[in-house]
């Protein structure tokens, strides 16, 4: 059964994490995704290994043909383009104004095909004070605020996920499929952009809306009191976590697990508020239990009385689950060189439409000859254009 966007063809001149990330989602619902790199190197995540086949790389680039094109040269920036004529997605992740001094910005694109959805994905924004800057994953945890969140300020740590990236990955995406749905209406294509700076901070808008009402600004341990998370360490020094939310069954039961009946007439916790006011002094007192018996006993009593409560995994753990197995989010498919590939399964479903892994992640420029070909330029004047490098390397069609 065809995907939702079968016949839907995207052109994704980016790189890193961003704009491949959402590539690589349309690539799941379907689309025909054409990932343009530059010879030689290809993305930059290719290199994060030792055969330019990353596992950093394969993560983001399923469902993908590979096409190389030297775009610092005239020739490789007309393929280019002759290849966005009859495209409907362009994804493209350069700092603002680098796609125009390329040729293949908004305005000129759209000129030769007005119904192209162009989505230009930045750092900070395609204009202002921080246009121009370097724009990576962690900067834009940081700036946004979000960092302040998942650290503690006072001994902040860098986080071990590119959450910004993969977050404006989403947004771009979202904004594509919005562009699309816009365009079946009107015949028109549009630009959407984003950036990580205005899709992390939107993420944190619940965080943002609590700091615009009382002007105090939430940290780490802002929400994880309110929403009663707690994190613990068992007696054979196995962690697991616990999120009491706000249904007061979930503390009763906690109550009764841990054998503090008492709890629920004690002042200190006897309500949802004053559980916030004390969070410490109660994490303090469960911890102390906690650590008087394995983890697989807390979490099966804390199961077995409806109590919100998971072992903190590690990834290995994580895919081990029976659960994670069950839903089959590991999933295996094969390159016809590179064989063997494994990944992660796409994060829904679609009933009629399903989500497929068609292509494995490509390997650099593999699907170039294959792509020139399909433009059905006379075979003299793509002659000219690879006998002047328009792919930086001789390929024959």
């Amino acid at each position: 059964m065809p995907g939702a966007l079968t016949g839907v063809k995207v052109v994704e001149v980016a790189s890193y994490v961003t704009g491949p990330f959402a590539g690589a989602m349309l690539g799941d619902l379907g689309a025909d995704v054409i990932k343009v790199e530059e010879p030689g190197h290809g993305d930059p995540f290719r290199g994060w290994g030792d055969d330019q086949y990353s596992p950093t790389f394969c993560a983001l680039n399923r469902n993908k043909r590979s096409v190389t094109l030297d775009l610092h040269t005239s020739a490789g920036r007309e393929i280019l383009l002759d290849i966005i004529d009859s495209a409907d997605v362009v994804i493209e992740n350069h700092r603002p104004g680098i796609a125009e001094q390329m040729g293949f910005g908004y305005d000129a694109v759209r000129a030769r095909n007005p119904r192209l959805i162009y989505c230009s994905i930045t750092g900070f924004g395609g204009s202002g004070p921080y246009s121009q800057r370097p724009g990576y994953d962690t900067v834009g945890q940081a700036l946004s605020g979000l960092l302040s969140l998942l650290t503690n300020v006072g001994q902040p740590e860098p986080m071990g996920i590119s959450l910004s990236d993969h977050i404006t990955g989403i947004y771009a995406c979202c904004g594509i499929l919005s562009a699309l749905a816009a365009r079946s209406a009107t015949g028109e294509g549009q630009l959407v952009t984003t950036s990580l700076l205005q899709a992390t901070m939107h993420l944190i808008g619940e965080n943002a809306a609590h700091y615009f009402h009382s002007n105090e600004a939430p940290i780490r341990l802002t929400r994880v009191r309110q929403a009663q998370v707690f994190a613990f360490e068992a007696g054979d020094n196995l962690s697991f976590i616990v999120h009491l939310s706000s249904p007061a069954k979930f503390w009763e039961g906690l109550v009764q697990v841990v054998g503090r009946p008492e709890w629920l007439e004690d002042l200190r916790f006897a309500t949802r508020a004053a559980r916030q006011k004390n969070y410490e002094e109660l994490a303090g007192e469960l911890q102390k239990i906690f650590r008087t018996a394995p983890r697989d006993h807390w979490l099966s009593e804390l199961n077995r009385l409806d109590v919100p409560s998971a072992p903190l995994n590690t990834i290995a753990e994580a895919f081990d689950d029976p659960q994670v197995r069950h839903l089959g989010i590991k999933m295996t498919y094969d390159h016809p060189v590179r064989g063997a590939v494994s990944g992660v399964a796409p994060g829904f479903a679609l009933s009629d439409t399903p989500l497929e892994v068609r292509l494995a992640p490509p390997t650099l420029g593999e699907h170039t000859a294959k792509v020139l070909q399909d433009l059905n330029l006379s075979r003299e004047h793509l002659g000219a254009l690879l006998a002047n490098g328009a792919t930086g390397s001789e390929v024959t069609t």
